[in-house]
């Protein structure tokens, strides 16, 4: 799937955040692409990405010299913007065949008390990016979401819903093909769980799990960028994607598994549900289940495709069971045998 990409030219947004950057180191490698855009309002973060990905030697004379002479010589563009500037965001779309839009306000308590914020970010920059996609003529437009805008309680949760009507709303005024893609929580990621808690038992100091019935769904950084490439490729507009194989936890048990592995006496403390959280998560809503299809790789949403189309463009059968996508659900639960397996490979 990953050949889509050949002689593309692409655009990322929040290029320097887990997902954002391991995509485009993913691209990178394969070598395939025209040329890939960078971009990021978080300057220390671009910085780090030209320090690992381009590594400009010293035989230039400046170190501007040897910046611009990296970048080109890796098809890579470093861009520093905001989507929320219409006009960088036109800027940065300018002769682009794909965009993935990364950049989003993600974090719960963040956007909790800072909500004007999270929606100048994740509502008016997404129309932003839309409209000059729209003006630029990209073929492609992919909007990174979350499980949290199912049936949200949180600000990022209604923020990132919303972002998803405005993005599968212009598939109706443009050429451009718009889709979303629902992700669970990313391993690893910043801010994430999992590095949370080895921070705390490394500092001996109390793990601070916020409920003990609390799950989550996750998934690696490799299977959301499998998920991406795979979307891009798949797209007629109108998606909304979800990884089928995603697996959840009680983070409890999580707290309990990582205190096995580094054989800490750190203690547990219970501090209770935030403002925003939910005890479980869900994929989709008993509305969208109407609509859900199956390719064994990826739970599809379309709901302006028979069934026939369905089958045809996705090679994907109809899903019928219900309640089985909840985090709680031990159908998806790992027990921490099996989460002691996983976690021993990836920390």
């Amino acid at each position: 799937m990953i050949n889509y990409f050949t002689g593309k030219s692409v655009l990322i947004t929040g290029a320097s955040g887990s997902i954002g950057s391991a995509l485009l180191k993913n691209l990178i490698k394969t070598k395939s692409c025209k040329v890939i855009r960078a971009m990021s309002n978080d300057e220390n973060g671009l910085f780090e990405l030209n320090q690992e990905l381009l590594n400009p030697t010293k035989k230039n004379k400046t170190k501007f010299d040897a910046f611009k002479n990296a970048m080109k010589k890796n098809r890579i563009r470093i861009l520093y913007g905001d989507v929320r500037d219409y006009k960088r965001c036109l800027e940065a779309s300018k002769k682009i065949d794909i965009i993935i839009h990364a950049a989003a306000v993600k974090h719960v308590p963040i956007c909790q008390y800072n909500p004007q914020e999270a929606i100048k970010t994740n509502l008016f920059g997404t129309r932003n990016l839309c409209k000059a996609a729209i003006k630029n003529k990209v073929k492609k437009f992919l909007l990174i979401s979350t499980d949290k805008v199912v049936n949200p309680t949180s600000i990022m949760g209604e923020t990132k819903l919303k972002a998803e009507k405005i993005v599968l709303g212009f598939n109706r005024k443009s050429k451009t093909k718009f889709a979303c893609i629902r992700f669970g929580n990313v391993v690893g990621s910043r801010g994430s769980v999992i590095p949370l808690f080895i921070n705390q038992i490394k500092k001996r100091k109390n793990i601070t799990v916020t409920d003990k019935n609390m799950t989550r769904f996750f998934m690696v950084i490799d299977s959301a960028v499998k998920l991406i490439t795979e979307s891009i490729s798949l797209m007629r507009g109108n998606e909304i994607f979800i990884l089928n194989s995603m697996k959840s936890f009680k983070v409890l048990d999580l707290a309990l598994v990582l205190k096995s592995i580094f054989k800490s006496k750190n203690k547990i403390l219970l501090i209770g549900k935030k403002d925003g959280e939910k005890l479980s998560e869900s994929l989709f809503t008993r509305k969208e289940l109407k609509y859900l299809y199956d390719n064994k790789k990826l739970l599809v949403i379309n709901k302006i495709y028979n069934e026939k189309k369905m089958i045809d463009f996705y090679k994907a059968t109809k899903v019928i069971k219900k309640d089985i996508y909840n985090s709680d659900n031990k159908n998806f639960l790992m027990s921490k045998k099996s989460l002691k397996t996983f976690l021993k490979k990836i920390i």
